[in-house]
């Protein structure tokens, strides 16, 4: 496949045993000998990931690398869903990466660890930087490792990235391959750089009040098992959903919970719990209120379009090149669309070198403290 050429990044998308060395050999093609400061990986699942990594090092020797496993990625070069995605930095970006480990025993000093490490010989501005997140989402609370992230780098520097996916789901530092742990990639730019985050859900109803909660489980709304509650508020209580059906109709109706200035943080329903609870991706804590939502394809193709072009709208010119990282439950929304949304994003972004993938949680902050998202896409465009 083609790559695009660009003074400051290039990207690439290839397919199959070798992909993730053709990927990159052909990121850095578009460079023109220039000396990337980055190759940016988003591995297929399908590979080993010790394997992508070592295809990436042999093609790019001495090149410092970062990324994470994925079983779907978007590229300015397909439509397809699979294979592994590359994207070159060129020289003129100043660029850290740091891991922090062991994150299921404490996700805020791995996420703080990585962050220092990051950071550490970067001198970021406002506007001219970025911190991308990679997360192991097995290995605890999301939420947690992005708020030590936030501690370290604070509202100056705005935050993208997500979740690995994938049956083995792994981040990647270095010609490190790692699972429970986080991994920081700090970018600073001497042009500007923007993030912009949207969704395609909107609330509908009223409000119900966690009342029980249990992690990342919900056992009662408004004193009743949540199940009930949730199902009879979408219109569908008394009707008999096996669990293929439950989560195809959850994939469509994310919770969403309340927060300051009457904002609504998305939170992924991934299954039925026992004793009629619902599972989530990310803990809600008890007594809180949440609502509950409805997105379409749509909708979905809609909030993408949007946040490409509000990325835009926040450079002072066209973008050069530009990240995405796009929901796992998402794409599953999407259904046959899929293909649709990538198309509506290289359409709002213009021809730059475009990479991403289909994250497990999405990390997007541009203001406040939280970072951590569901069913979001976030966009990160590099003027």
């Amino acid at each position: 496949m083609g790559n695009q050429i660009s003074t400051l990044a290039t990207s690439a998308w290839a397919d199959g045993p070798t992909a993730a060395g053709d990927a990159t050999r052909r990121a850095l093609d578009g460079l023109e000998g220039a000396t990337p400061s980055l190759i940016l990986l988003f591995a297929d699942a399908r590979l080993e990931a010790a394997e992508a990594v070592a295809q990436a090092s042999c093609a790019a020797p001495g090149v410092p690398l970062a990324g994470m496993s994925s079983d779907g990625v978007i590229s300015s070069d397909s439509d397809l869903a699979g294979g592994c995605a590359a994207t070159a930095l060129g020289p003129e970006l100043s660029v850290g990466v740091g891991i922090g480990t062991h994150a299921s025993r404490d996700p805020r000093a791995a996420g703080r660890a990585a962050t220092e490490a990051a950071l550490a010989k970067l001198d970021p501005r406002p506007g001219h930087s970025v911190l991308l997140l990679f997360l192991d989402p097995t290995s605890a609370d999301e939420a947690l490792a992005i708020d030590g992230a936030y501690s370290i780098a604070g509202g100056r520097i705005p935050l993208a990235g997500g979740g690995a996916n994938g049956s083995t789901p792994a981040v990647i530092a270095g010609d490190a391959v790692a699972t429970d742990a986080v991994v920081a990639v700090g970018i600073v730019s001497p042009s500007p750089i923007a993030v912009s985050v949207a969704d395609g859900c909107r609330p509908r109803a009223n409000p119900a009040i966690a009342t029980r909660t249990d992690g990342r489980t919900i056992r009662e709304l408004n004193g009743l098992p949540a199940e009930q509650v949730y199902l009879e508020g979408l219109g569908w209580g008394g009707v008999p959903l096996d669990d293929e059906a439950f989560e195809a109709l959850a994939v469509m109706h994310p919770l969403g919970q309340s927060e300051l200035l009457g904002q609504v943080r998305l939170r992924h329903i991934t299954r039925r719990a026992d004793g009629g609870g619902l599972s989530c991706a990310t803990p809600i804590p008890a007594n809180a209120a949440v609502w509950f939502t409805e997105q379409t394809p749509e909708t979905i193709i809609d909030s993408a379009v949007h946040a490409a072009t509000q990325v835009r709208e926040l450079l002072p010119g066209p973008p050069r090149a530009a990240l995405v990282f796009d929901c796992a439950a998402r794409r599953r929304a999407l259904g046959p669309s899929q293909p649709e949304e990538a198309q509506a994003l290289r359409a709002a972004l213009g021809d730059v070198p475009l990479t991403g993938l289909y994250t497990r949680g999405e990390v997007g902050r541009t203001r406040g403290a939280k970072g951590d998202r569901n069913h979001a896409v976030v966009v990160v465009a590099f003027g």
